[in-house]
């Protein structure tokens, strides 16, 4: 956890905001560090950027932390826990606590969003393909991100239990992307998700109270 939010509390929205554009995204807009508050204020491409690199510092801690577990003999040398699972996803916890409340900033972060996203992809293709479904329905039907996103974090934590619950009652060992190499997908991954879903929305309260008072904003809105 500690390893993943270190990497969690890399800001990436701000190092692009001052680097490139000389100005910190938490000072304007929705005062978020996150992509889609950077996309808003210097463009499409410095969120997107944004995004991925978000993105990619919770699978970094995560496949390091398998690595480590899986090839380093720690394994055999100590008698870990759940045969060192849970382990491996409370990486991908640590970088969201990491995203959400960064070190090196102050504690003042992101919405988790891309954090989410990184985790369900380098994890589970079954998470993956409703949840791109699920965003991609409500953000061209609705146009709001925050609405996708919260709905998308919903879709993917039932997934994942519906995963966890087939498998135990059908025997059927679910892994990371179907790989005999990755981890099990249990109900570690599937306590760890729903956590991280319970942080994103708690972390766009704001917008659901715009949302019922029809006063967030929707993309390509200015106001």
């Amino acid at each position: 956890m500690l390893v993943g939010y270190l990497f969690g509390s890399i800001p990436n929205g701000i190092l692009i905001g001052k680097i490139f554009y000389h100005s910190d995204p938490r000072t304007a807009g929705s005062k978020n560090s996150g992509g889609t508050n950077v996309a808003r204020l210097y463009g499409k491409k410095a969120g997107i950027i944004t995004i991925i690199l978000d993105m990619i510092k919770v699978v970094i801690p995560l496949i390091a932390a398998w690595a480590v577990i899986k090839f380093s003999g720690l394994k055999d040398a100590l008698p870990l826990w759940d045969d060192g699972v849970f382990y491996i996803y409370l990486a991908a916890l640590g970088a969201c606590f990491g995203h959400c409340w960064p070190l090196y900033v102050k504690f003042k972060g992101g919405k988790t969003v891309a954090v989410y996203c990184g985790f369900a992809i380098a994890t589970s293709y079954f998470v993956t393909i409703f949840g791109v479904i699920a965003f991609f329905t409500l953000f061209f039907w609705k146009k709001y991100v925050s609405l996708a996103s919260i709905v998308t974090s919903i879709v993917g934590v039932v997934g994942a239990w519906t995963c966890t619950i087939l498998g135990i009652f059908f025997d059927m060992n679910w892994t990371m992307w179907g790989f005999g190499s990755w981890v099990p997908m249990g109900w570690e991954f599937a306590s760890v998700l729903t956590v991280i879903a319970i942080i994103l929305i708690i972390r766009h309260i704001p917008n659901i109270q715009r949302l019922m008072n029809g006063t967030e904003r929707k993309v390509g809105e200015h106001k």
